[in-house]
């Protein structure tokens, strides 16, 4: 546990900043009952009362399926709004002692959460479960091989593209980066754009560098290390640059969803690196496209050869639930029960996502819209399922993760609009980074040197 202890530094700072974010005023989160000690055992004729907050399409159905299976426990969902009013409003709740007991989040509130001392170790209670998870995504619910997340969904990559637009260029996948940046320069003479870079989401840049091979926060020692001047980050920026410097891409913003969709469904702009969840908001959004999309691997860096990315979505269960073993046991049932694992799956009832069980490929052909595909289904989701073999964990979220994201796009939008370049933000996030953990009283050091 010496590692974990490393990852601790800084707690007390840590707490100090979450009460202040509390302070300033965050989202309304819903009451819990906090009112008696319900301990880890019920009865039908008494209950455990887990309180679940939650946002994802289909969570209702998969808790009515959990109550009407279990007699001795019962889950009380909540829906709340996702995201940032998700993880804000989880931490309102705790500084008020009222957090629920368990509550849907992210892969990058984690190390944050715990050094917070939000949520807490559920190993023992998953454990037992361990083969019934994908290895990939239980590894990513660790922290110096302890457990602080239930994980419920992963989002391998691949690439998709407009196949009317590629053959009339006699162009095909690209299998590097190299060659996706040279379509890009032949695609934009001929009026299309490869992709979409947003001014206000750097994620692009973000997924690039993790696939590449970069970590831009590692564990050295007592202190974190941080680091976004290494060689992969480098090619990462090197790519981004190109396709910004040749004009190669759209800067639709996200605020305008239909806008970017239509974009794409026209063919203006005629590639995406996507997710399996990605896909519904192209097929409820398109009116031309149906089946004109081919999928194929995403193209590698010559840095991560096959890596692909995939941070997870889970089930946090809270410090302050007075029922940790239910809540833990009741999220991995919510994560691996075949009929739960289903609905969530559904492209309709549920969210898209692409489940974390030990084998998820049957599930995989309906995550995948045949509309979208055409004939080109069956291609689509082979490559899906190979991607979901390649996922790396090599990617740590550090303790100030969200509020470095938010400092980096605040710089990207300059780099989208030609002000700087990438590397000058990454310069920059490099030495803010570091003094930003500092300042929380963390210990932290310059890894680049």
């Amino acid at each position: 546990m010496k590692a974990m202890k490393r990852l601790m530094t800084g707690v007390a700072a840590m707490a100090m900043a979450a009460s202040l974010a509390a302070c300033a005023g965050g989202t309304n989160a819903p009451a819990s009952n906090t009112t008696a000690d319900q301990g880890i055992e019920g009865t039908a004729e008494n209950p455990v009362t887990l309180n679940y907050w939650g946002w994802q399409k289909g969570t209702a159905d998969q808790v009515k399926l959990f109550n009407d299976s279990h007699k001795n426990v019962q889950i009380k969902y909540t829906e709340v709004k996702g995201g940032a009013d998700a993880l804000n409003g989880l931490r309102n709740a705790a500084s008020a002692g009222n957090a629920p007991d368990l509550q849907q989040g992210s892969q990058d509130w984690m190390v944050p959460l715990l050094a917070e001392k939000v949520i807490t170790d559920v190993t023992s209670w998953i454990t037992p479960s361990e083969k019934d998870f994908r290895e990939s995504a239980f590894k990513a619910s660790e922290v110096d091989g302890r457990n602080f997340v239930v994980p419920t969904a992963q989002a391998p990559q691949f690439f998709v593209y407009q196949a009317p637009v590629y053959d009339k260029l006699n162009l095909s996948a690209p299998k590097t980066m190299d060659e996706f940046v040279e379509q890009g320069a032949t695609l934009a003479g001929a009026g299309h754009k490869i992709t979409n870079m947003a001014g206000e989401d750097p994620s692009t840049l973000v997924n690039w560098a993790w696939q590449a091979g970069a970590s831009w926060y590692t564990v050295d020692g007592d202190a974190w290390k941080i680091n976004f001047l290494d060689d992969a980050t480098m090619e990462a920026a090197g790519v981004t640059q190109k396709l910004i410097d040749e004009g190669a891409i759209s800067t639709q913003t996200f605020a305008d969803y239909a806008a970017v969709q239509q974009m794409y469904d026209k063919g203006n702009t005629a590639t995406r690196h996507i997710w399996t969840w990605s896909t519904n908001g192209m097929v409820n959004n398109f009116k031309e496209s149906f089946g004109n999309w081919k999928a194929a691997p995403i193209p590698e860096f010559s840095t991560g050869g096959k890596a692909n990315v995939s941070p997870i979505g889970g089930i946090f269960v809270t410090e302050q639930s007075k029922s940790k073993k239910a809540a833990a046991e009741a999220a991995v049932w919510l994560a691996t029960n075949k009929e739960s694992v289903t609905l969530a799956a559904d492209p309709i009832k549920g969210s898209s996502s692409f489940p974390v069980v030990a084998d998820s490929d049957p599930f995989v052909a309906q995550l995948l819209p045949e509309k979208l595909f055409g004939a080109n289904h069956a291609e689509a989701v082979k490559v899906a399922k190979e991607a979901s073999k390649n996922i790396v964990t090599n990617w740590t979220y550090g303790p100030n993760y969200t509020a470095m994201y938010t400092e980096m796009a605040d710089g990207w939008a300059k780099v989208i609009t030609k002000q700087q370049k990438v590397t000058d933000l990454l310069e920059h996030m490099q030495e803010w980074t570091v003094n930003d953990l500092k300042k929380k009283g963390i210990n932290a050091v310059d890894g680049s040197k």
